[in-house]
């Protein structure tokens, strides 16, 4: 079983080998002379684009639940603990609220403090109380210490 702070599989490498399908189709097709030929190469062109999109959103639909099943084991069954904000650096938005990447310093009750890096949405309005050197709830995976979820009260999502 794989750790969950290992990285998922990448998704895009699903597109690879379709698009290059596509795109010679389409050409394939807008170079044939006869159009009945043209629309076939188009037809099949999108069919494997179709397929492409509904393959990928089954597998980033279970990526999804499998990482919301880590996060949920993490703050039922982890250890809970504090950690230093070390760092952080903004990585998009999702609807006005910023994704971001946080360098955290986690201080476990036993044992040596030891960094990871955590990705989460926060809340505009929790903006302030997630500054470099603020000391925050996390909670740890029983099975990952490093993976680490921070308390969602502290990022503004109760």
């Amino acid at each position: 079983m794989r750790a969950p702070s290992q990285p998922r599989f990448p998704l895009g490498v699903l597109f690879v080998l379709p698009t290059i399908a596509f795109w010679f189709l389409v050409i394939k097709g807008a170079t044939s002379g006869d159009e009945g030929e043209a629309g076939r190469y188009a037809g099949m062109a999108f069919a494997i684009a179709g397929v492409t999109v509904a393959v990928f959103a089954f597998f980033k639909v279970r990526q999804v639940r499998a990482r919301n099943a880590d996060r949920r084991r993490a703050v039922r069954d982890g250890v809970r603990t504090t950690a230093r904000i070390v760092r952080t650096r903004v990585r998009g938005h999702l609807n006005q609220d910023p994704y971001v990447v946080f360098e955290l310093e986690v201080r476990p009750e036993t044992g040596e403090p030891y960094r990871v890096t955590v990705d989460e949405l926060v809340s505009q309005l929790a903006i302030p109380r997630i500054l470099p050197d603020t000391v925050v709830d996390v909670h740890v995976h029983p099975d990952d210490d490093r993976f680490v979820v921070i308390d969602p009260a502290a990022l503004g999502r109760d």
